[in-house]
């Protein structure tokens, strides 16, 4: 048996994404897995993997919006950001003490909204193409430059001294190390991220995740491919179409399903879109680049992208370029 689709797994803390994405290929025997935003080993919590033809919609399930909670430590900052590192800084208990909880609140707060901040050098970005922690573990010092990210809500969770716990929604690409290390400023202390947990990934939540060590039963290298055991580990896997629930669909014909595969574009009229996209106003989705599912005999055939041509606008047309079939 195989299948091609999504699969939330809950990472536990310890392995890198990327030993995760082994584990699960290698228990259902998949030809190829992949995984949208990166955890630190550290973290634990939502890893969206795409599974076979599902890796063709990471790019898009990528760019969602992400949910944390997260555990900070006041009063020690490391070279890394979080636990793992080397303490470069400590403060005086007294110097936490003085702090309330209302301080820390308003503090949480305040970085609601468009911020800018800084990754850490001990990350997965590059430089000149090579990676950032590459580059400090071999001593050379890198000015990161700071970039803007949004934190769509944040809040104080609980506070027993010296940990502060936040839950916080941000965009992806948003460093909550940095986040952990920027609240301390706020609060003139050193501080750094204890613990992570990313609980959701889009429209992805941690419920509806699987543990990472059901793997070892639910499929395995024997049978995760198309023995006994491997279906149980298949059953975890969101089809495709469903992966991508929020997007608009349009279903095709036959014909034009023919035309998909070959890779021409498909011609329609505008005011397929109106009702869906601009809630009845009357006008036109006519946005270059925007992406629709284009659906054949129920099943996701190809993601296609807006194209607007002078002469077809004249027509009140538009054309949908094909630019991921799955078959």
């Amino acid at each position: 048996m195989s299948k091609d689709g999504i699969l939330i797994v809950d990472k536990p803390a310890g392995l890198t994404s990327h030993d995760a994405v082994m584990r699960v290929k290698k228990a259902l025997s998949a030809k190829k897995v992949g995984h949208t935003g990166t955890l630190d080993p550290f973290a634990t919590g939502v890893l969206v993997m795409g599974i076979n033809q599902g890796t063709k919609l990471i790019p898009f399930l990528d760019k969602t919006d992400k949910a944390y909670r997260g555990v900070i430590v006041l009063g020690m900052a490391t070279d890394t950001y979080d636990s793992t590192g080397e303490i470069v800084e400590r403060c005086d208990e007294a110097d936490i003490e003085g702090v309330s909880e209302e301080d820390i609140r308003k503090a949480v707060g305040s970085f609601a909204g468009t911020i800018r901040q800084r990754p850490p050098v001990y990350s997965a970005l590059k430089v000149d193409g090579v990676r950032l922690y590459k580059l400090a573990r071999s001593g050379v010092t890198v000015d990161v430059e700071e970039r803007e990210v949004k934190i769509f809500s944040i809040e104080l969770v609980d506070y027993t001294r010296p940990r502060i716990t936040i839950d916080a929604t941000c965009s992806p690409g948003t460093y909550i190390r940095s986040l952990a290390v920027d609240i301390g400023k706020a609060l003139g202390l050193p501080a750094h991220l204890e613990g992570l947990k990313r609980t959701r990934s889009g429209p992805f939540s941690i419920e509806e995740s699987t543990a990472l060590k059901e793997f070892a039963v639910l499929g395995d290298a024997r049978g995760g491919g198309n023995g006994k055991r491997g279906p149980k580990g298949w059953s975890k896997v969101i089809g495709l179409r469903e992966a991508v629930g929020d997007m608009m669909e349009i279903s095709i014909n036959e014909g034009q399903a023919n035309q998909v595969v070959n890779g021409a574009p498909l011609l329609f009229d505008k005011g397929l879109f109106e009702d869906r996209v601009s809630g009845g106003k009357g006008d036109a989705y006519d946005i270059p680049g925007a992406v629709v599912k284009l659906i054949y005999n129920e099943k996701l055939l190809a993601l296609a992208r807006v194209v607007i041509k002078s002469k077809a606008e004249r027509e009140n047309k538009m054309n949908l370029k094909p630019f991921k079939v799955f078959h």
